[in-house]
């Protein structure tokens, strides 16, 4: 047996985690193709088969999946998978989805803050400003107001590059829908969620992890408060 036999488990790991980056970088979500096989073998020097044992291993950890003659996909998780059929298989408390949105975006958005490059800074802004727009229109498109909502939140879980909060993204954009909605459309609160949003967006712009984590919290623990309020305010009548 040769003395390199051993690393040969090493070396496909390796590649699998090039691979890894390589999603992360073209910024592919579940259901995306990546690139053909010598593509990828050309962009990471490696052989073929060498790519293809790589490519095994992430389907085994349910990251891609293999489809012969098709190519290779982008698969959701497993741990993504397993959340969203809890979150379809029960009814969760406003509690649970609020909990969820705290251990995901509080620690992200000090991430962010530490990471974040002009270009990121930039989309956020965008963002903002097309929230301003829909919350001065009347009436309020309160659909495109909850799906800017997510975005600007979500962007700021894609700049911290955490790769389980990115890997269930998909999950988090549900469990933010789930909550947004109780809270969105209730007098007053857009306005306050605004507000809250440019000062997170300040803190981050600025480097600021530590004010961007507690103003997050804050944030969310606002819209926690609203919510409950308002569910127990409809449980009375």
């Amino acid at each position: 047996m040769s003395a390199t036999t051993p690393l040969a488990p090493q070396r496909a790991a390796r590649i699998a985690s090039q691979l890894i980056e390589i999603i992360h970088l073209q910024k592919l979500i579940p259901g995306d193709k990546l690139p053909p096989e010598r593509q990828l073998a050309d962009l990471l020097e490696v052989s073929r088969p060498s790519l293809r044992e790589a490519l095994h291993i992430l389907q085994a950890q349910g990251l891609v999946q293999i489809k012969h003659g098709q190519g290779t996909f982008v698969q959701e998780p497993l741990v993504a998978q397993e959340l969203r059929a809890s979150m379809m298989s029960k009814t969760h408390g406003l509690n649970e989805l609020f909990d969820a949105r705290e251990v995901l975006e509080v620690p992200a958005s000090k991430w962010a803050a530490e990471k974040a490059t002009k270009e990121d800074i930039r989309l956020l802004r965008a963002t903002l400003n097309q929230i301003d727009v829909v919350t001065a229109a009347e009436p309020i498109d309160y659909i495109q107001l909850q799906s800017l909502d997510a975005k600007f939140h979500l962007t700021i879980v894609g700049i911290a590059g955490n790769r389980f909060i990115n890997q269930t993204l998909n999950v988090l954009q549900d469990v933010m829908k789930m909550s947004m909605e109780t809270t969105l459309r209730l007098p007053g609160r857009s306005d306050i969620s605004r507000s809250e949003h440019s000062a997170i967006f300040i803190a981050i712009e600025n480097g600021n992890g530590e004010l961007a984590s507690k103003l997050t919290f804050q944030h969310i623990s606002g819209a926690r408060a609203t919510a409950l309020a308002d569910a127990k305010k409809k449980d009375k009548n």
